[in-house]
């Protein structure tokens, strides 16, 4: 298996992947439609200044990736750029084989390199498989994100 960055030849499988994991998703989060495909997300994020699209390869297949970006708040904090990881997923064959380790570890690199001080990202509460692996990665829970839905499902 091997790390590289995605290239623009990757975006549909790319995209197709984030559809995977938004379905995925879905068994947590009521408001996600299963039915719906991502398309041309990635295209023009792909060597983006202060985005990072990271895969992982094993003959040719996207084994799995994770996607991220840089924001900054100059005003509000004393270290302004904050890396956001917005997307990661592993397909199942590839689950529990140090893929995510890897691509985060790749990622955390990226932040460094940008002097971001931390890496922040959003995880379903129930997504227990999601929250063991990234207590194992050091991630720590700092604050609370709270949702009220106003509609019944």
């Amino acid at each position: 298996m091997k790390l590289r960055e995605a290239a623009p030849a990757d975006a549909a499988r790319l995209d197709a992947l984030l559809t995977k994991l938004i379905h995925y998703e879905s068994q947590y989060d009521p408001n996600l439609k299963r039915s719906y495909v991502v398309a041309d997300n990635y295209r023009d994020r792909i060597g983006m200044e202060g985005h990072k699209l990271l895969l992982i390869e094993d003959d040719g297949e996207i084994a799995a990736f994770l996607y991220g970006f840089l924001y900054e708040i100059p005003d509000m904090f004393a270290k302004p750029m904050i890396a956001i990881l917005d997307a990661l997923y592993v397909e199942e064959a590839y689950r529990r084989k140090g893929c995510a380790a890897q691509l985060i570890s790749a990622f955390k690199a990226f932040a460094a390199e940008s002097s971001a001080c931390r890496i922040e990202l959003k995880v379903l509460s129930c997504n227990e498989a999601a929250l063991r692996l990234y207590e194992k990665l050091s991630f720590k829970e700092t604050k609370k994100y709270m949702t009220m839905d106003l509609w019944e499902h």
